[in-house]
């Protein structure tokens, strides 16, 4: 690399920057932030946000991106023994809230979706792809997707209630008791009758 930037300080740079944007993003809104205070906020020269980013756009992009495990951390919960799937979910699901980086940069995109429609719509993407594609498709049934939906609504309300609101007991229990209360439900979603009712002729699969 040539320029503003040198190669061995790429990352780093890069990485402020980043690190910067997301409290501005998630605090004061995609908005109200713009690249010169996202700079000044991370202790480097305006010009270098427009060199590795280009745009806000870009910017937010990058913002947007889930952590490298978490991709990982579904897939290999999805790849446990049907009997065991509704903890690997929750476990992996608390792993990743419990670790500070990872949970930082997931409450972040979380509280940048909730004021940017763009953000929004990457993060509905984003959920689409990694978590509601990979559940579903390890499921064999053809209610595969409506089950998918089910323990998503499971795992999205602990990880609000707990991380993200902070409110009410679940926010105070160890790891260990939210899978031993959780678990269930989310195995009940894999693997037990839906109600009758459903069985209307229309495909859920």
């Amino acid at each position: 690399m040539t320029g503003r930037g040198p190669r061995g300080e790429r990352g780093e740079q890069a990485d402020k920057i980043v690190a910067a944007a997301r409290r501005s993003f998630a605090t004061r809104g995609y908005a109200a932030t713009s690249l010169r205070s996202v700079a000044q906020e991370a202790g480097v020269d305006p010009g270098l946000v427009n060199y590795y980013f280009h745009t806000k756009t870009g910017l937010l992009e990058e913002v947007m991106q889930p952590p490298e495990a978490f991709g990982a951390a579904v897939a290999a919960a999805a790849e446990q023994p049907l009997d065991r799937r509704g903890h690997a979910f929750v476990q992996a699901t608390l792993n990743l809230w419990e670790d500070p980086v990872s949970a930082e940069t997931l409450r972040s995109i979380i509280l940048t979706a909730a004021q940017e429609p763009a953000a929004l719509q990457r993060l509905r993407q984003l959920f689409s792809e990694l978590v509601l594609a990979v559940v579903s498709h390890s499921l064999p049934d053809t209610e595969r997707n409506l089950r998918a939906s089910l323990i998503s609504t499971q795992i999205v309300g602990m990880v609000m209630n707990r991380y993200i609101w902070q409110v009410g007991d679940i926010a105070t229990l160890p790891a260990s008791s939210v899978t031993d209360l959780l678990a269930p439900t989310i195995q009940h979603y894999l693997t037990e009758p839906l109600p009758p009712s459903l069985s209307d002729g229309r495909s859920l699969g």
